[in-house]
């Protein structure tokens, strides 16, 4: 028998390497075609036309398009944690439209979208698990879960960290049809060589024809005995402004949630849309794009602006995130509230003269914390990011901020929907 569990280890663990590999590479060319896009509409257009509002124009070309491919194909691409959540209720995740996710995660990147490229690509990379899952059974259940490797791979891949997907489980309840169970060790240590497969392949690529999106590492000065004093209230901050991003999506949802009950109205929708991102994006460019990329230029140069400037950045940003998110423009949230932390976080670091990869990463972590409820992915996301010497407050803002309870009038109706039936499973189990 242990030979046996030895064996389909084995061979579920060199499975999981391809797989990530596939993954991998499938995340650098949708990132390289979205970077090819982004430069042809934003640089080499806009360089030889003079055209007045062009940012606004194009944000309602985009919005137009959106719009026509939400009338074909429905509302795609869905968010992570839509993803997440079907794979849990459902136990699979269909893949029979995987390229039309791919078109309408594609498009609002390239049009500006004030959005991250994790949820179409999660989406993507999970359909494709489950396409394998589905024609490959050398070992049973394993390649049913085929979904978790998608998971870390992508986003072990996009965001630089194999160990982040780990903290998001999406495991598909059981539907008592297995003929094998994996042993936790293979299943860890699988999900951990599909992430690792993945970032071989796309920096493989990346180093033979350009590489796509990563990460700007913060470094940091001497932490100060002031620094330590101000920490408390740093997390505080982060908290607020999370809570601010929380009351901007209920806003956004509720108006925009109005406008998306018939098809023509979702289509007004995306146009209204389209038009608050070119707006802002006219008066302050930086809230445009998912962040990575601002972010390494605020890095370099966040001295050369006012701190108010800063902060208003990055709360403009957390707005208009979620008006894309609500109207239709659909897309990760990951990247730009992490812009919007930085932002926020250097502004405050010029106001209060505290150290700015601490302050940074301290206001970061707790607004990612407030929205994410997992302390443990929000640390390993942004364990990349920052020196060691911070990374203790940043854990601390991490935990504090997603142990905070959210006010319930500030919760999107399918989220007391849920809080509803863990309350009910709660009651069964003590029953």
């Amino acid at each position: 028998m242990k030979d046996k569990i030895f064996i389909k280890g084995t061979v579920y663990i060199i499975a999981s390497g391809f797989l990530g590999a596939v993954v991998g590479a499938l995340v650098w060319v949708f990132l390289k075609a979205v970077s090819l896009g982004t430069e042809f509409i934003w640089n080499f257009v806009p360089e030889r036309l003079d055209v007045p509002c062009y940012t606004i124009i194009v944000c309602l070309i985009g919005a137009v398009i959106i719009g026509v491919l939400r009338l074909a194909f429905g509302n795609y691409p869905e968010t992570m944690e839509e993803v997440m959540g079907r794979v849990k209720r459902d136990g699979k995740y269909p893949y029979d439209k995987i390229f039309a996710m791919m078109l309408c995660a594609f498009v609002p990147l390239v049009f500006g979208g004030s959005l991250g490229p994790e949820a179409g690509l999660t989406g993507v990379a999970i359909g494709l698990c489950y396409w394998v899952g589905d024609r490959l059974k050398l070992v049973g259940r394993s390649l049913k879960n085929f979904s978790a490797l998608g998971i870390n791979a992508a986003l072990g891949v996009i965001f630089g960290s194999p160990l982040f997907g780990l903290a998001a489980e999406i495991e598909p309840e059981s539907d008592g049809a297995e003929d094998f169970i994996m042993p936790k060790k293979f299943d860890v240590f699988s999900k951990i060589i599909a992430a690792l497969g993945g970032l071989c392949a796309y920096f493989l690529l990346g180093q033979l024809f350009g590489s796509g999106m990563s990460f700007t590492i913060i470094t940091a000065d001497k932490i100060t005995n002031y620094d330590r004093l101000m920490g408390i209230p740093l997390i505080l901050i982060g908290i607020f402004f999370g809570m601010l991003y929380v009351l901007f999506r209920k806003l956004a949802a509720t108006l925009f949630g109005k406008l998306n009950k018939t098809r023509l109205l979702s289509f007004v929708s995306v146009i209204l849309g389209g038009l608050i991102l070119g707006i802002i994006g006219t008066l302050l460019p930086m809230t445009m794009f998912s962040g990575e990329e601002q972010m390494t230029e605020l890095a370099q140069s966040y001295t050369q602006f006012a701190p108010a400037v800063l902060i208003l950045l990055g709360t403009a940003k957390l707005f208009v995130t979620n008006c894309c998110i609500y109207s239709g423009w659909k897309g990760g949230n990951f990247f730009p509230m992490i812009f919007s932390g930085v932002a926020i976080g250097y502004g405050f670091s010029m106001l209060f003269e505290t150290g700015a990869a601490m302050t940074v990463a301290t206001v970061t972590a707790a607004l990612l914390a407030v929205n994410l409820r997992k302390p443990v992915a929000v640390s390993l996301l942004l364990l990349l990011c920052f020196p060691v010497r911070v990374i203790p407050w940043m854990i601390l803002a991490s935990f504090a901020a997603a142990n905070l309870p959210l006010p319930k009038f500030l919760l999107l109706p399918e989220q007391l929907e849920e809080i509803k039936k863990k309350k009910a499973e709660n009651v069964n189990k003590d029953k």
